[in-house]
């Protein structure tokens, strides 16, 4: 048995992935300090690395267990702990200050990751899902009539979409869950299309909810804009393609958007926090700028 752990205190550049699709301009600062370098394919990352995306750019992080991380355009994420053993799975630790991140889980194992956002952390549990923080997060809820307008930070939010099967799934592709947790409230996602919203730090999450097709439309543009917008009759899984053009992330962004395997929108409660009025201004508490 080998594991590999990517701590500071092992070793300051151990590997923990490499960049298998890079579009654009995006950089990256070894342990969050230094010099900004350019990401080309095949660069490798470690522990603490810094990653931007600029304007109309993409890439995709393939990590040592085959999970992918595929990162929007003007992003900035940091991969902040990476622990991997061949025989027992993963779990990682990433901080997604702003932007656009899309997860695929390996396969096999117990796979496990803890994204941490300005408003609250997102506990992920094998599968495949997307996540928003910024005003992209906040246009995007505003138009899904569960949650409407509401007292958000335009640098705060957070949207989390489970794009991958769920535990009931019989795809026979890995099932898992995702909690969403803010303000010391969880709300835990385990049907492909369920999501939540966090509006702003301190606040609970508003859901789950289930997104409408065009609210998944959106979330796709923000990770891969060149993609043509789907039919209104459904086709919406044809013209839906990840960043990355793996075997496994396609598969499971497949399976993950078939409407087909989603049952019937159980939500018929209106979202109680919902506030119709104009929301507030900029909130002067901004996320850190590392």
């Amino acid at each position: 048995m080998s594991t590999i752990v990517a701590t500071p205190a092992t070793a300051q550049r151990t590997e923990v992935g490499a960049a298998s699709s890079v579009v654009g301009k995006v950089s990256f600062r070894a342990n969050g300090t230094g010099d900004r370098r350019s990401v080309v394919r095949k660069q490798r990352f470690a522990w603490g690395d810094l990653i931007t995306t600029e304007k109309k750019s993409q890439l995709q992080i393939l990590l040592l267990d085959r999970s992918t991380f595929g990162v929007g355009a003007r992003t900035q994420v940091r991969i902040d702990r990476y622990v991997y053993d061949p025989d027992a799975g993963r779990s990682g630790v990433v901080t997604l200050i702003k932007g656009v991140l899309r997860f695929f889980s390996g396969i096999g194992g117990d796979n496990s990751a803890e994204v941490n956002t300005p408003a609250g952390r997102i506990g992920i549990r094998g599968t495949a899902v997307d996540m928003l923080v910024g005003k992209r997060a906040e246009k995007i809820v505003e138009k899904e009539d569960f949650v409407g307008r509401v007292d958000s930070d335009e640098d705060e939010a957070t949207l989390v979409v489970l794009r991958g099967p769920g535990a009931d799934s019989a795809s026979g592709l890995t099932p898992g869950l995702v909690d969403v947790e803010g303000a010391g409230v969880v709300v835990t996602l385990d049907e492909p299309g369920l999501a939540a919203y966090i509006p702003r730090a301190g606040a609970a999450p508003i859901g789950p909810f289930r997104i409408s097709d065009k609210g998944l439309v959106r979330v796709q543009e923000q990770l891969a804009p060149e993609v043509k917008r789907a039919n209104d009759g459904g086709g919406l899984l044809e013209t839906l393609l990840p960043i990355a053009v793996g075997a496994v992330a396609l598969g499971v962004l497949l399976d993950g958007d078939d409407d087909s395997q989603q049952p019937d929108n159980p939500n018929t409660v209106r979202n109680p926090n919902r506030d119709d009025v104009q929301r507030s201004p900029n909130s002067s508490n901004r996320p850190p700028d590392n």
